[in-house]
């Protein structure tokens, strides 16, 4: 969700001081949400027919606020009613796991925050993309005039994430190589999973947990490249490598001569 106003840095809606400005702006605003319950959100592992089915039995408000997979899902709502949900979910034998969140985002819950968040906006110079970019919001591309940018910015905060629909629009738009830029692989393991009927897409990140980031971000580059992706990268930071090890050998090594190998039919 964070990575909206990010995204709109290379996109050329907002410079990077204001990208930054607006995540704060979106974080502070939502700390000042209170309320009796401030809900509570958790990840759920089934079909999202099943889910909606399951979710219309509960009492109370629990609804879905993401939609990141078509098998996997994050509920959001009321703290009684997501509870149940929960319970409900797992008397059926699916998965489902409450996650450690202060409010329940994407949901009406945190909606309070969405008109102050946009007021903090409008004193950006925002400009029209000039990169296609999809909004989560409504899984579409962006609008480009100022107003319609300031309202996606804004209603994302409250609005369910349309991850699967936003996935499937860039390849309908031509996309076949998705790259995840960030910690972890989970939004390249979802686009994956989003698109697995396609053979002619490339899929992969920039920041295996196990490989490490350099070593991570060097097999993306080189993926990128095999894909067919040639562009000049401007470095920004300098990286010192250290000098490598000198290692000493006490024993000679002794090279065998080459064997000739003589094969008769």
């Amino acid at each position: 969700a964070g990575g909206n106003p990010f995204a709109g840095n290379p996109t050329g809606i907002l410079n990077l001081s204001e990208a930054l400005q607006v995540v704060s702006a979106r974080g502070q605003e939502m700390a000042k949400v209170a309320a009796d319950d401030n809900g509570c959100m958790a990840a759920v592992s089934a079909p999202l027919s099943e889910v909606e089915r399951i979710l219309k039995t509960i009492p109370g408000y629990v609804v879905i606020a993401n939609i990141n997979s078509p098998v996997q899902c994050v509920i959001g709502g009321e703290t009684a009613a997501v509870d149940a949900a929960i319970r409900a979910f797992l008397a059926t034998g699916l998965q489902a796991t409450k996650i450690a969140v202060s409010h329940a985002f994407h949901t009406r819950i945190v909606a309070p925050a969405s008109q102050p968040l946009r007021k903090v906006i409008a004193r950006m110079n925002i400009q029209a993309p000039t990169i296609p970019i999809v909004a989560n919001v409504t899984g579409k591309p962006y609008p480009t005039d100022r107003e319609g940018i300031l309202d996606i910015l804004a209603a994302q905060v409250a609005s369910p994430v349309q991850f699967v629909q936003g996935v499937n629009a860039l390849y309908e738009q031509g996309a076949r190589i998705f790259v995840e830029v960030g910690p972890k692989r989970v939004l390249s393991g979802l686009t994956a999973d989003i698109l697995k009927e396609h053979k002619d897409i490339n899929v992969f990140s920039t920041n295996h947990p196990r490989k490490g980031d350099i070593p991570s971000l060097n097999e993306a580059l080189g993926r990128l490249y095999a894909a067919g992706v040639n562009g000049t990268f401007a470095a920004t930071t300098t990286v010192a490598v250290p000098p490598a090890p000198v290692i000493e050998i006490s024993q000679p090594i002794v090279v065998p001569e080459p064997v000739s190998i003589e094969i008769r039919s």
